[in-house]
């Protein structure tokens, strides 16, 4: 049957493009870290993928208050297109901390909470991927699985580093400095779980 009202495709090329920012800023940002303190090259990507993921936000924006109907609930798209924009803005405000703050050394458990984003950012790919493939959400547990998973390795590491930030008499500025990366990444890594979230909601309702 010939559809009148054809659906705008171009939103699923778009969500594809801002999921593969966040998987390259993770990978930079797994750079960064195993290159300590010499991570130039590393932070300069990651802002050229801040300023690309802005642009594929502002255009999708505007793609959704244009489009007549859309392949997804328009709330969804634009939730999803805010939390990928947020985890990739958050990845290069801490990656600029690394520039300005000339830390002397990185608490262990950032390296983990890294790779735990990374991880995170790879199965939330793979589940954007599948979208214009109309996947059912059993098809993804697995990934959604995946996620769960590391989220408690999340909860582990942060524990972690918080009792060892403020054993000892540690110096006030120090404790200040690598509090704000790991909150930094924190909150990357909890936009990155949103994303997965809503993407559950939408199999979930589009099944």
């Amino acid at each position: 049957m010939f559809n009148l009202l054809p659906k705008d495709d171009k939103f699923y090329d778009e969500l594809e493009q801002l999921s593969d920012r966040v998987v390259s800023t993770a990978k930079q940002l797994e750079a960064v870290v195993s290159s300590f303190p010499n991570f130039d090259g590393q932070l300069n990507k990651i802002e050229q993928d801040r300023l690309a993921a802005r642009k594929i936000f502002s255009e999708s924006v505007l793609r959704l208050d244009q489009s007549f109907i859309t392949p997804l609930d328009r709330e969804d798209i634009l939730g999803l297109i805010n939390e990928m924009d947020g985890v990739v803005d958050r990845v290069a405000e801490l990656s600029q901390r690394f520039r300005l703050y000339q830390l002397k050394d990185l608490h262990p458990t950032l390296t983990g909470q890294v790779k735990n984003l990374s991880t995170i950012s790879g199965e939330l790919n793979e589940i954007i991927h599948s979208l214009r493939h109309q996947k059912k959400l059993k098809d993804l547990k697995p990934s959604l699985d995946a996620v769960s998973d590391v989220m408690e390795l999340v909860k582990r590491d942060r524990e972690t580093f918080l009792r060892d930030l403020f054993s000892g008499s540690p110096d006030p500025l120090e404790v200040i400095k690598k509090k704000e990366l790991h909150d930094l990444l924190e909150e990357a890594i909890e936009r990155s779980e949103e994303a997965t979230e809503t993407l559950a909601r939408v199999l979930l309702k589009n099944g």
